[in-house]
């Protein structure tokens, strides 16, 4: 039997750093329990939890009263979950707009042609960024009741099935095959895949013209053992995470080598400059900037400046890959997203004022960058003018000056 393979403990720690960055979530315990404890099990799906009493497990007696901690229940987004940190009242850039920019775009309903957002597919899992991202607040993680499995009745993905292992109230889910089949069926163990399989395809939708892809053979999967999955993580916050240096981070790793918990472990870096890297599931991607654009790319099927193809599955990787009738749906050529510096051009031109360290190369000419937002519309008409220096290719200072707009809207939240 295959094992599901389990979270390694870089990422664990990376979890735990998003969750601290949070403002105002849960309530703390004097015994160090947290208000809410509902956890990640091993094959992706979750489960929630109660907090025991220090002395009286559950928190309660047999007389009813309520003694110790308790557990608050689902989070809401009452309390300005998923705000942002920017004050409007004291915004003199015109970060707000900024942010509000990204939050649009990020609950923004992707198709794939003839439409003001296309680009969808031709595998995807979500058409929006906010389907996934959507608890307790938009920004966060899978809602109590799971898009997926509507997709197929609402015309999102007509001709599709929906894999057993989606169902209305379970969590968003992401698969992926540890091993390839062989083409007798069996699982080749000598094989590794790993890569994201995509539960849907634009086939049938009138909008994504011939195109016609079969789904990945999930009821084998199931069957044979040989899958895994992954829930949404909120995106609260990243970009408190993204502002921290490499000497920071490694300062707080030595403090706190010396635990009560067992928990260590070390950094994973990345293959380009050798400096920590902090997002996805493994801390595999150095930036935000990355980060979405993967996402985007991955989970929507969205091509973009960091991303410029459309991704095949891993088994159509090893052949052909994608049929020619699937390629540039959207007709409007690759990459189908493109940066949009002019949405909030005040908060952009106080960015591109401020002292920050750059790398130039007189030789090369760069767009504006850290943006990676959706604005197809506006491709065309773009003003030419380009800039040569990139201050997004080096570290930025301790404090937080500089917002990320981008299609999710992960920088500057709670």
């Amino acid at each position: 039997m295959i094992k599901p393979k389990i979270m390694s403990v870089t990422t664990v720690l990376f979890i735990v750093g998003i969750m601290l960055a949070q403002t105002n979530h849960g309530s703390s315990n004097t015994n160090g329990s947290g208000g809410s404890n509902g956890g990640s099990n091993s094959d992706g799906s979750t489960s929630g939890g109660t907090t025991s009493g220090a002395s009286n497990p559950g928190g309660s007696n047999p007389g009813g009263s309520t003694s110790g901690p308790t557990d608050p229940g689902v989070q809401t987004g009452n309390r300005g979950t998923g705000g942002t940190l920017i004050s409007p009242s004291d915004d003199p850039n015109g970060f707000t707009a900024f942010f509000n920019d990204g939050l649009n775009r990020f609950q923004a309903v992707e198709m794939v042609s003839n439409a003001a957002n296309v680009g969808l597919g031709p595998r995807f899992n979500a058409n929006q960024c906010s389907a996934c991202h959507a608890q307790p607040a938009v920004g966060g993680s899978s809602p109590a009741a799971n898009p997926q499995y509507q997709f197929v009745l609402n015309g999102v993905a007509p001709r599709n099935t929906i894999p057993s292992f989606i169902t209305a109230d379970g969590p968003i889910r992401e698969a992926r095959f540890p091993f390839f089949f062989n083409s007798n069926g069996t699982v080749n163990t000598g094989a590794p895949n790993g890569g994201v399989e995509p539960l849907f395809t634009v086939t049938g939708r009138l909008d994504a013209g011939a195109c016609s892809l079969a789904q990945p053979p999930f009821a084998q999967a199931v069957e044979a053992n040989n899958i895994i999955y992954r829930i949404p993580t909120p995106t609260f916050g990243a970009g408190l995470i993204e502002n921290l240096d490499d000497s920071t981070l490694l300062k707080n790793q030595a403090a706190n080598l010396n635990n009560n918990f067992g928990i260590g472990g070390t950094f994973n870096r990345n293959g380009n400059d050798g400096t920590i890297s902090r997002f996805g599931w493994k801390a595999q991607n150095k930036s935000l900037h990355m980060f979405a654009g993967e996402a985007y790319n991955v989970e929507i099927g969205i091509s973009n400046e960091l991303f410029p193809q459309d991704r095949p599955l891993p088994e159509e990787e090893q052949g052909a890959g994608l049929p020619a009738n699937c390629l540039n749906l959207s007709g409007s050529g690759y990459p189908e997203d493109a940066s949009n510096p002019n949405s909030a051009p005040n908060a952009r031109s106080s960015m591109m004022s401020r002292p920050f360290p750059t790398l130039c190369d007189s030789s090369r000419r760069h767009r504006p960058a850290g943006l990676l937002s959706t604005d197809r519309r506006s491709r065309r008409s773009r003003s030419p003018r380009v800039l040569r220096c990139s201050s997004r290719l080096v570290a930025r200072p301790a404090t937080i000056q500089r917002p990320a707009q981008r299609k999710h809207r992960v920088s500057f939240l709670r």
